[in-house]
């Protein structure tokens, strides 16, 4: 990547390249470089479970791209579910052929988002977290701090991770893994209504 404050079409596509060359399973030691180093990371894909005819060919694609930070593990992890746009979406878009079953975050009527940021039962969340060990691997790409924004949103644009809706108007499943969410939390609000007469 060039050293000059504007990050390059060019430093984009170099960076995406060295992330997938680097790609390795999402395994603890992963995770934790997420959540502990400094910079950015993708999560790629290749098999065909999402529905999607992603892109001609078989080769993994960038589908999600984050900041590395204390919490960014989360979205790998059973039960984090309601914290996780990722989850969510995915969730919305594999829910009828792993019969994941919505359910608000919480029961607490304080908690205004519970049913928009909707969980999984235990073995929905299960089942999810498999689905992604199973069909997903990461890597990380490290970084000054101050340039972990600017670098993200050149890779999300090189890129147009179908999971990253913000600064990435070019994703053309974004509006449908929308509606497919909604879908999701209308599930969890009934769903959260049979939990609460239990």
């Amino acid at each position: 990547m060039n050293k000059e404050d504007t990050i390059t079409w060019q430093d984009a596509e170099a960076v995406t390249k060295e992330l997938l060359s680097r790609l390795c399973p999402l395994d603890q030691a992963l995770l934790d470089s997420f959540d502990s180093q400094t910079g950015i990371y993708v999560v790629a894909y290749s098999g065909k479970d999402l529905g999607y005819h992603l892109w001609g060919n078989d080769g993994p694609r960038v589908v999600y791209a984050g900041k590395s930070k204390s919490n960014s593990s989360r979205h790998f992890i059973s039960g984090q579910t309601g914290t996780s746009t990722l989850r969510r979406s995915l969730a919305a878009l594999l829910q009828s052929q792993l019969d994941l079953v919505p359910v608000p975050r919480s029961l607490d009527s304080n908690d205004d988002d519970r049913y928009i940021n909707y969980m999984l039962d235990q073995q929905g969340e299960e089942k999810l977290t498999v689905w992604m060990k199973d069909n997903f691997s990461g890597a990380l790409y490290q970084t000054e701090a101050e340039k972990v924004d600017q670098l993200l949103n050149a890779v999300i644009a090189y890129n147009v991770p179908m999971f990253n809706f913000q600064n990435n108007p070019e994703n053309k499943y974004g509006a449908e893994i929308k509606a497919l969410r909604k879908k999701c939390g209308d599930q969890a609000i009934k769903n959260g209504k049979l939990l609460v007469n239990e």
